[in-house]
């Protein structure tokens, strides 16, 4: 951080301290023993040992702690305790269990790592405390994560640059009262070990500590497939004065992995010319997707033990919270998230794999004669990331004619970077039959099939290459060189209003955000250019509605818009491209609360439109316009995508012991105005059009199997997931198959030597089903987890 930027900072909080000891406030009571120590206008949790599935306040509707039960808002919560019972490691692991999300790619993956699907909108820009992270790929552990909330639909009044499908945000631990040591240490298929170790100490009464160490390490169901991961997090909390908290935490997390292909594009021979074995597939043929296994193997993957990724994230963050009075508070905040990525791995050229049979005895597939080698490429490719933010909230809370009235007035301001170095290694050249290898000493040896001609090689051989790709001496073909800054400023005014009697609850708030882009850009960092980015200018605005008739039942209706950046290019006329690609929807719901709260229920419809994405002008099109045809491509921001359907969630305790939570959603989504306009109305590729979880855990309460536990989950996607659609037809030609995984679950609470003590056992895909879980990625086959923890 810079000495400007360290000044500005220490100056904010100085005169936030001034005017707070300037000020009468109330003194609040202190918390009770297990408590988190914040003000509890900008603090959310569960109490202490609470094992409780249900959430009832939220950060992600209008920054400081509101109850769900009175936002016109769809936001669902997963809580620390919902996240230790499904054995989520991760927020992939937690993806199945959020209504309306599925993902698309997992933390341990080549592309699309981390992105899901939101009400089927793409979503890869996660948050942190309701900070955007500073990378889309940043890899994250939940140990320490106490929730996750889900905010559906366009949500830019609360965090800016946002897609529109909605926001997760990742609620980091905090310190608490209660003095207490957590360990836990978990066992299972493929070489998994985990531990993980939760210190909470509170020093004095005012101040309080807690820290987190994390230890994973594994293999996989794939061969040369592997991942370690290092997770170290730190909290305090100091209650400076009755009314005055300053909280702080920081975090990093090393990563280190063989990373295997998401799904390798597949290319069918249809004679033994040397041009067409490198055709693309006819209509009906296997590209991308569900491949038979007679084709390729499930467990295939070419990429090999060299194929490496490793991964440092840091995450400093900090706020401070004063109350002045009754009716006015005050949250300041800074943070700071890092992501230094880099790969070896083997590249885009090098996941077309020619579809044949791994049969040492056969040369072709279903009467195609295929090559014996194909073409081999790696990339070397390191990239950083950086994103500081700083942010104040100003909370005022008034009562007059009948009405509760609480308003927000925020500031942010928002810097990141981001470079990117590339380079390839020179292309082996020869796909083709017969063809010759390439003659560059830096060329890496072509894969070699296991066929009779190139004597007999197992399928699971060491390819030369795989040693060779670990040479840097190699990578002398430049691929690109990126270095680009952003700096983003926003404003935002939001207002809660109830009526006396609760009954109706307003929601209403304008942000509005301006960013200035700056870059380099070329294939070397000798050759970078500066590059024309556009400004940023965009208005956000939330208004909804709640009436609740009964104490039990809220009814909602609500609109909302976002915005997402404004995409690169020139339109017709040579200008720059102006308008942020946005989103807005529109929404109606209700939300229940029945037996004391014991059964929850939360449905709601919406229609959802993206707008103002970019489009590249046909030669055509450029003609009529202009007259002649100039050089470069021109655009226009007339794409779009759309989406609606219905989501729902229940949460249900029925009896004492037993938990229920299922999700349900049906999402039906298309392109608008695609760069083909054949595909226009069509689907869009990798997006479900159902999916939905159960979950549900039992601990026995009585008799000799008192304490034992037993959960099941039940997680679903449908096959409409389009694969490869047409671009002469509009229709879908492959579509990659729908599933259910089925786990099983199984816990015991004891105490040994008078220490409690949990033993729990696990079975993820106990039909050991192989799952197509998004567009690039496989699901794992049958695994078994122990695990035991104790506190102290």
């Amino acid at each position: 951080m810079t000495p400007i930027k360290t000044t500005l900072t220490l100056r904010i909080l100085a005169g936030a301290l001034a005017l707070a000891a300037s000020l009468p406030a109330q003194t609040p009571a202190a918390p009770p023993e297990g408590e988190v120590i914040a003000l509890p206008e900008f603090s959310v949790g569960a109490a202490a040992g609470e094992n409780s599935w249900v959430a009832s306040s939220s950060m992600s509707g209008t920054r400081t702690n509101v109850p769900i039960q009175n936002l016109p808002r769809s936001i669902q919560v997963l809580t620390s305790e919902f996240l230790a019972d499904i054995g989520a490691d991760n927020m992939g692991d937690a993806a199945a269990f959020m209504t309306g999300v599925t993902s698309q790619g997992k933390q341990d993956a080549v592309f699309d790592n981390n992105t899901l699907t939101v009400r089927g909108m793409r979503q890869n820009r996660h948050y942190r405390d309701g900070v955007k992270e500073g990378f889309v790929g940043m890899i994250n552990d939940n140990a320490s994560i106490d929730r996750i909330e889900a905010l559906r639909g366009p949500s830019s009044l609360l965090s800016g640059v946002v897609e529109p499908g909605g926001m997760i945000n990742q609620i980091s631990k905090r310190p608490r009262t209660k003095a207490e040591t957590s360990v836990k240490v978990s066992l299972g298929s493929w070489e998994y070990f985990r531990t993980e170790v939760d210190v909470n100490q509170p020093v004095t009464s005012k101040f309080a500590l807690r820290a987190v160490l994390a230890y994973q390490d594994g293999n996989s169901w794939r061969a040369w497939e592997s991942s370690t991961r290092r997770v170290a997090f730190l909290a305090g909390s100091c209650r400076v004065t009755p009314n005055t908290i300053v909280n702080a935490r920081a975090e990093t997390i090393k990563y280190e992995g063989n990373v295997a292909i998401a799904l390798p594009g597949i290319r069918i021979p249809t004679t033994s010319s040397a041009t067409s074995v490198t055709a693309a597939p006819t209509v009906g043929a296997y590209a991308f997707g569900y491949v038979p296994e007679s084709i390729l193997p499930w467990d295939f993957n070419p990429f090999g033990p060299n194929n490496r990724r490793t991964q440092e994230t840091f995450r400093v963050s900090g706020d401070l919270q004063h109350r002045f009075s009754d009716m006015l508070s005050l949250r300041g905040a800074t943070s700071w998230s890092k992501s230094d990525r880099r790969d070896l791995r083997l590249s885009g050229s090098a996941s077309t794999v020619i579809a044949r049979l791994l049969n040492p005895a056969l040369g072709n597939v279903e009467g195609n004669v295929v090559p014996d080698e194909i073409r081999w490429a790696a990339t070397k490719d390191d990239e950083t990331w950086d994103i500081w933010s700083y942010s104040a909230d100003l909370r005022g809370k008034f009562e007059y004619f009948g009405l509760k009235h609480e308003a927000i007035l925020g500031l942010e301001r928002i810097e990141s970077r981001n470079w990117r170095d590339r380079y390839d290694t020179p292309n082996s050249t020869g796909t083709a039959l017969g063809a010759a290898p390439s003659t560059n000493p830096n060329a890496l040896t072509r894969y070699k099939f296991p066929t009779s001609q190139s004597g007999a090689l197992a399928a699971d051989a060491f390819q030369p290459a795989w040693a060779e790709m670990t040479d840097l001496s190699r990578y002398t073909s430049p691929n690109s060189y990126v270095a680009q800054n952003v700096v983003r400023g926003a404003v935002s005014f939001t207002n809660v209003i109830s009526t006396a009697d609760d009954h109706w609850h307003a929601l209403a708030g304008v942000r509005r955000d301006h960013g200035a882009n700056s870059a380099l850009s070329g294939t070397t960092n000798a050759l970078a250019v500066r590059q024309q980015l556009p400004y940023e200018n965009a208005t956000s605005g939330t208004i909804g509605l709640l009436y609740r008739p009964w104490k039990v039942l809220s009814v909602y209706a609500s609109s909302s818009n976002s915005f997402s950046g404004v995409p690169t290019g020139i339109d017709v006329y040579g200008n720059l491209l102006t308008k942020p690609e946005s989103g807005k929807s529109f929404e109606f719901g209700a939300k229940t609360s029945f037996l004391d709260g014991r059964l929850g229920f939360e449905t709601a419809v919406f229609q959802l439109n993206r707008t103002n994405t970019r489009r590249q002008l046909s030669d055509a099109e450029i003609i009529a316009a202009l007259g002649f045809l100039p050089s470069g491509a021109r655009s226009i921001q007339d794409n779009g995508e759309k989406s609606r359907g219905i989501e729902g969630q229940v949460l249900f305790a029925p009896v004492r012991g037993y938990q229920i939570a299922t999700s349900f959603s049906y999402i039906d989504t298309g392109l608008v105005s695609p760069d083909n306009p054949i595909r226009n109305g069509g689907p869009i590729t990798g997006r479900p059009r159902s999916n939905g979880s159960f979950f549900h855990k039992y601990t026995v309460q009585n008799g000799a199997l008192k304490d034992f536990s037993f959960n099941n989950a039940v997680i679903w996607v449908d096959g409409f997931r389009a694969d490869s659609v047409s671009g002469t037809t509009g229709l879908v030609t492959n579509s990659i198959p729908g599933y259910i995984r089925v786990d099983f679950g199984a816990g015991y609470r004891t105490k040994v030597l008078g220490r409690p003590v949990s033993f729990a056992a696990t079975v993820r895909n106990a039909e050991n089903k192989k799952i197509m879980e998004g567009l690039q990625s496989k699901g794992d086959l049958r695994s078994f987890r122990l695990s035991a923890t104790t506190k102290f």
